[in-house]
């Protein structure tokens, strides 16, 4: 069993063809799953929502769809954020270009993802995916998180692996002969590393194990394009193209 579970494009149309090249190019997989964040901050997020509808890939919401859909519906579908996890108003700006930007049946698309998803191997010992968390797309498991907070995320999945996106980079690690990788981002890494990421977990006699992908894809173009657009904090997302870091790092 071969799963290719790809997250977090941003809007980031470069390189999520690019990532999706590379699947068709070292495939067959059993599934390609996408754990979230489809749309927000990039010049292209109606485009990325499409091409994964396209090619009928299964998904959950990301921390940033539940806020375009709460934007979108006038707070009728509010995203499950803590006060502090909540867009302030630069961000809210941005939601709001997004929602201008995608149809009607774009954002119900968006509304209806699960929050996970469960891909059971050949003998039963599944992999969870979800964008942070089993019970929330806001919270952070970072990867020095404790291990209490780790076997929480494993315990809540009830699975032989966990798959993430949110944080923007790439780690794994065992805990109690379980595995929890995140996956890392197709459209705006965080590790310094321009490259667009995703994950494959392949299940084999051992378990589930994970190998980390990157793609390189026109970090220019992608950059020109996002100062073209028009989208708010253009230049900010710009930075973080050009530095592969998180702004005021």
């Amino acid at each position: 069993m071969r799963v290719a579970v790809i997250s977090d494009t941003h809007g980031n149309l470069y390189a999520l063809d690019a990532v999706l090249a590379d699947i068709d190019a070292t495939g067959p997989f059993d599934e390609v799953i996408m754990a979230g964040d489809f749309a927000f901050g990039g010049p292209f997020p109606a485009e990325c929502v499409e091409r994964i509808r396209e090619r009928g890939y299964r998904a959950v919401r990301g921390n940033t769809d539940e806020f375009i859909v709460e934007v979108a519906t006038d707070g009728a579908r509010p995203a499950g954020a803590t006060e502090a996890q909540r867009h302030g108003p630069a961000q809210i700006e941005i939601d709001r270009w997004v929602v201008e930007r995608l149809t009607a049946e774009q954002v119900e698309y968006l509304a209806g993802l699960p929050l996970s998803l469960t891909v059971p191997d050949e003998r039963g010992e599944a992999l969870t995916v979800v964008h942070a968390t089993p019970w929330s797309s806001h919270d952070v498991l970072a990867p020095d998180a404790p291990e209490e907070a780790v076997a929480r995320v494993l315990d809540a999945a009830g699975t032989a692996a966990v798959g993430y996106g949110h944080i923007h980079v790439q780690y794994q690690r065992r805990l109690d002969g379980r595995l929890i990788a995140a996956v890392g981002t197709v459209g705006l890494p965080f590790d310094g590393d321009q490259r667009a990421g995703y994950a494959v977990f392949t299940s084999g006699v051992d378990g589930w194990s994970v190998e980390f992908r990157r793609v390189a894809y026109d970090v220019n173009a992608a950059i020109e394009a996002t100062l073209r657009s028009g989208v708010p904090n253009a230049e900010g997302v710009a930075a973080i193209l050009r530095t592969a870091r998180p702004a005021n790092r």
